[in-house]
């Protein structure tokens, strides 16, 4: 009895895996693919970008070029987000539960739970955790939000993206002003 239980619970999981490894793969391509889009729209092929786009996963109709090249380049935004969240994603694990396996110095004065190295580890991957969930989450938000922009279904995601993708490019810019 148990082993058929245990059965669609392992096809559950998986699946739940492959869906995860999806659209983690899906946000790091949304950049250079939104930069092909646009391309495709300037060399008039709205057929190759809606082919591209079904590849990735999302389904994508062939429309005009106009609009082709807007849906690359909110897309592009979206995946310059994606790149950079999951960027602090990396980093958040490296430097949070592993804190200790990465900092080798002396536990500075102003530490994070310093002064022991112990207190230190512990405190940067309590406080890492959660970061890493919330940054999960807005990857799994933006690729949603890029999947209904090229549905076109709902009215409401036009002016949503739009938002998400200007605020993404006005954070970058200033991001890259104080390296």
């Amino acid at each position: 009895m148990t082993e058929t239980l245990t059965e669609p619970v392992a096809k559950v999981r998986r699946h739940r895996a492959r869906r995860f490894g999806g659209w983690l793969v899906y946000d790091a391509l949304l950049l250079p693919t939104g930069l092909l889009t646009m391309a495709d729209a300037v060399l008039g092929e709205p057929e190759t970008a809606a082919r591209r786009w079904n590849r990735l996963g999302a389904t994508a109709a062939p429309k005009s070029k106009a609009r082709t090249f807007g849906n690359g380049l909110l897309s592009a935004a979206l995946g310059l987000a994606s790149l950079f969240v999951l960027f602090l994603t990396v980093l958040a694990v490296v430097r949070g539960p592993f804190w200790g396996l990465v900092e080798h110095g002396p536990v500075e004065p102003g530490t994070w739970g310093g002064p022991s190295r112990a207190g230190a580890w512990a405190t940067h991957g309590v406080l890492a955790v959660p970061c890493i969930v919330a940054f999960l989450f807005v990857l799994r938000g933006v690729a949603g939000l890029q999947a209904l922009l090229l549905q076109g279904t709902r009215k409401w995601v036009l002016p949503a993206t739009i938002v998400v993708a200007g605020g993404t490019v006005a954070f970058f810019w200033a991001w890259l002003q104080q390296v």
